[in-house]
């Protein structure tokens, strides 16, 4: 039987996504497969991180959480904004997986929520705390966007 994996996508360091507005990478030794939880996790964020409209061959792919990046929207717009993309990324990444029947319970998502929206006037900017779960009643949260854990 062959197992189905994900490429891991790994998180750059806080520092690196302020100087250069890139959130993952590949990493810098050789691609790592992923499967499990793991590779959900990946391709939430995935999902997350691209732009609505940016996939040519899915037009629907993605959401509008990247546009919040350099622009000037308040923050009450910006946590409706944050919303709205939780909201896309569950429908794009649910579809997605419904044509998949290969998928464990802990490859599936259950669901994915926002549980914390901090306002930051003085870095400008707000944290916005997420927790995934799985099928398998597993559960993440972590802060978008340096995703840390």
């Amino acid at each position: 039987m062959a197992y189905k994996f994900d490429l891991h996508v790994q998180t750059l360091p806080e520092e690196e996504q302020t100087n250069t507005f890139k959130f993952v990478s590949l990493g810098f030794t050789g691609g790592i497969g992923v499967k499990g939880f793991q590779m959900l996790i990946n391709q939430w964020l995935r999902t997350f991180l691209t732009t609505r409209g940016s996939d040519p061959a899915d037009l629907t792919f993605g959401t509008d959480f990247p546009k919040l990046i350099g622009s000037n929207v308040g923050y009450a717009d910006a946590r409706d904004i944050v919303m709205l993309a939780v909201d896309q990324c569950n429908e794009t990444v649910t579809r997605t997986q419904a044509a998949d029947v290969t998928l464990t319970p802990s490859e599936r998502l259950a669901s994915a929520t926002i549980v914390e929206y901090v306002e930051k006037p003085d870095a400008p900017g707000f944290d916005v705390s997420v927790e995934i779960k799985n099928r398998a009643n597993e559960r993440l949260v972590f802060n978008l966007p340096s995703l840390s854990v």
